[in-house]
């Protein structure tokens, strides 16, 4: 088991020792330090495969080692060189807390922020982003409440993460001006010189300018011609700037401090009293609450999918005979919009690069192998971004924590909290944020059951593969709907069954309890949603954009290369052996076509994609009008959907998986449980509907 050793750095009353008993619990002892009257606290636990041993360091509120336990707090950082030092810093008063962590980033940079009491920030209408906090610190930041034990789970990940080098970490240098030019003078005189080299240059030398009594002392010691030039720049500095570099130094940091609080802080108003206990009244009432937050979920996703897809007024327009304003209402759509706005720029760019000559090969990679992928992965945005806000809305009014509540009695049914609907129901935008939401939760184990049955939820890009499969269906617009709901239905149905199975084997049958302190209702906060919106915006472009831009380059080169080289013709390409050596896998559902062997290989990567590949195959622009090329019976389209529906989402959902639980063996069990469900499913729906003459 690898040990990581961690320091736990912080000021007085900012929780600190809360923290450290939540973490280690009976694991502690207490010694002194070396040559101190000062206590010492060391503990450890275990997380996954590792043995994390915590060292609790003095209450400071800053590293000037003016006192026993500041220099006690920066020489262990020096000297022991920790994994990984976890700054608390208090989220009710994040401006005045923030001092020593800024300190400790200037210092070292295998740092984690943890933002604690954010429940009760939450309360008072303080928001805090960890997001923004953490690119302007440019270190990990973690809102967690040590007291309530939220967020530990998500904290010591990070740790494990930083200390591994999975995570992008840096020292802080801010600019301090008119200091920096004075400071270069002293970092030259003190090079080289013993004990001082232990700390990084830039930093001592800032420190001597201040007039760092420790570090004043050593170079006493060893380079005692040096400490006359600090204590002549320091005059200079006071003559030169007006006031000493101490003053000026504290009041940059200062400075910045207030910078990112401004950036990263904003307070919305909490409602009264009277309107907190009339609205509780409804949301949490036994039975009109859970009837309520479904009417909310609901109107929030009709809404969603309206502005993007269309769905599913699009759908009830065909069925009152309104086909032609269904195809106007379609077109208007944002998804619609920007298929429109990626074909013109095709069209464009095609006719301008063959114009220059360039070789057609070259044409066709750049109009339909890149243009075509960045299309297909800015045409998600919006409704990733639509959903996030929708999310956001819900968090940051309070309404998210009585859904929680409400319908803690159903989800205990099927072994999980109400806790745990939050996350789930983040599933239907995208299993990435799902699986990452259930770090929330209060156990492990409810935390793997629930990330293992979030990726049966259909997400949105899932979706609208299905409405593009559904839509090639040679059926009446009312059987269409069915199917959709249908599809949805045992979706679901199989997320209750598969949590109750898992629970009885994980849980032996132990009904979770929540513990979930309802915050007050809070007027929604624009910059808040903003904040939410835009954070899972981004995510998806790093976890998912890049994937789908690379394979579909992948794909146009597997798609117009062959023995001879570049082909035009796809029966002589490569990518048509490679679907042909996976027909047999399709043909076990009724599907013994090579195209869709290989849709279904390059949807594991990204669903999106699939719609994209069967496009490029067929060599048409519309999805629906490719599926249909394919000339699929309807037991076969019926088979693709229940076996796209089920089997893993995408690339970027197993590994956050896999980075959730690093355990190869679940990631593993993930995968092939979603393809044994799926495999089962689509055999069985495609024998019930051929022997019905379908």
């Amino acid at each position: 088991m690898k040990e990581i050793r961690v320091a736990l750095a912080g000021p007085p009353n900012v929780g600190k020792s809360t923290l450290f008993n939540m973490l280690v619990g009976a694991n502690r002892f207490v010694g002194n330090w070396p040559g101190k009257t000062v206590d010492k606290y060391e503990g450890f636990f275990e997380h996954m495969e590792y043995s994390i041993r915590v060292v609790d360091l003095p209450g400071t509120y800053s590293l000037n080692a003016q006192t026993e336990e500041e220099a006690i707090a920066r020489d262990y950082i020096i000297t022991e060189k920790p994994d990984v030092v976890v700054v608390l810093v208090d989220a009710v008063s994040l401006e005045t807390t923030l001092y020593l962590a800024v300190q400790v980033l200037e210092l070292y940079d295998r740092v984690v922020i943890a933002v604690n009491k954010i429940d009760a920030a939450l309360k008072r209408g303080i928001h805090i982003s960890t997001e923004k906090l953490s690119r302007k610190l440019g270190v990990p930041v973690v809102g967690i409440s040590a007291l309530r034990r939220e967020g530990l789970h998500d904290l010591v990940d990070t740790i494990i993460r930083v200390a591994e080098g999975l995570e992008t970490v840096r020292r802080l240098k801010l600019d301090y001006k008119g200091l920096d030019y004075y400071a270069r003078e002293i970092e030259h005189a003190i090079k080289g010189c013993p004990k001082i080299s232990e700390y990084p240059l830039e930093w001592s030398s800032m420190r001597l300018l201040e007039g760092d009594a420790e570090l004043e002392r050593t170079l006493q010691h060893y380079c005692a011609d040096a400490l006359g030039l600090v204590e002549a720049t320091r005059r200079r500095v006071e003559e030169g700037l007006g006031s000493p570099p101490s003053l000026l130094a504290a009041s940059v940091r200062y400075s910045f401090i207030d910078g990112v609080v401004a950036e990263s802080v904003t307070t919305t108003g909490v409602v009264k009293r009277e309107v907190t206990e009339r609205l509780d009244k409804i949301l949490l009432h036994p039975v009109a609450g859970p009837l309520t937050n479904l009417g909310i979920i609901l109107s929030v996703l009709i809404v969603t999918l309206t502005v993007n897809t269309g769905f599913p007024i699009k759908q009830l327009l065909e069925l009152t005979g309104n086909s032609e304003l269904a195809q106007v209402f379609e077109k208007y759509t944002i998804s619609g919009l920007f298929s429109s706005l990626f074909d013109s720029l095709s069209n464009v760019l095609a006719e301008y690069l063959s114009g220059i000559r360039l070789p057609a090969f070259l044409v066709s990679l750049i109009v339909d192998g890149v243009i075509g992928g960045v299309g297909a992965v800015l045409t998600f945005l919006p409704l990733v971004f639509i959903v996030s806000a929708a999310f956001g809305f819900l968090e940051d009014t309070g309404v998210m924590a009585r859904i929680a509540t409400a319908n803690h009695s159903i989800m205990r049914r099927v072994g999980l909290s109400g806790k745990s609907l939050m996350p789930l129901l983040l599933g239907f935008g995208c299993n990435v944020p799902a699986i990452m939401g259930t770090k929330i939760l209060e156990t492990d184990r409810e935390k793997l059951i629930a990330s293992l049955i979030a990726p049966l939820i259909p997400c949105q890009a899932r979706l609208v593969v299905l409405l593009i499969l559904i839509s090639a269906l040679p059926a009446t617009p009312m059987a269409k709907v069915v199917a959709l709901v249908s599809t949805y239905a045992y979706s679901l149905l199989l997320v209750a069954v598969v949590a109750r199975v898992a629970s009885t084997f994980l849980s032996h049958g132990e009904k979770p309890e929540l513990v979930l302190e309802l915050p007050p209702y809070h007027r929604p906060s624009l910059r808040v949603i903003w904040w939410f919106a835009w954070d899972s915006t981004l995510h998806f472009l790093k976890k998912a954009g890049g994937i789908i831009l690379g394979l579909s380059v992948v794909v146009w080169l597997l798609l117009h290369l062959g023995p001879d080289g570049f082909t035009e013709d796809i029966s002589s390409s490569i990518a048509k052996a490679i679907g042909e050596a996976l027909t047999p896998l399709t043909a076990v559902m009724g599907i013994p076509h090579w195209q869709v062997a290989l849709a279904l290989l390059t949807g594991f990567v990204a669903k999106e994609t699939v719609a994209s590949t069967l496009t490029v195959i067929t060599g048409t622009v519309d999805p629906v009008e490719a599926v249909q090329k394919l000339a699929l019976t309807p037991a076969q389209i019926a088979s693709l959907i229940i076996f796209i529906t089920l089997y893993t989402p995408c690339l970027a959902t197993v590994a956050t998986f896999h980075t959730q639980f690093r355990r190869y063996k679940l990631t593993i069990l993930l995968i092939a449980y979603e393809f044994a469900i799926a495999t089962v499913s689509a055999v069985i729906v495609y024998q019930a509907l051929n022997l019905m003459g379908f």
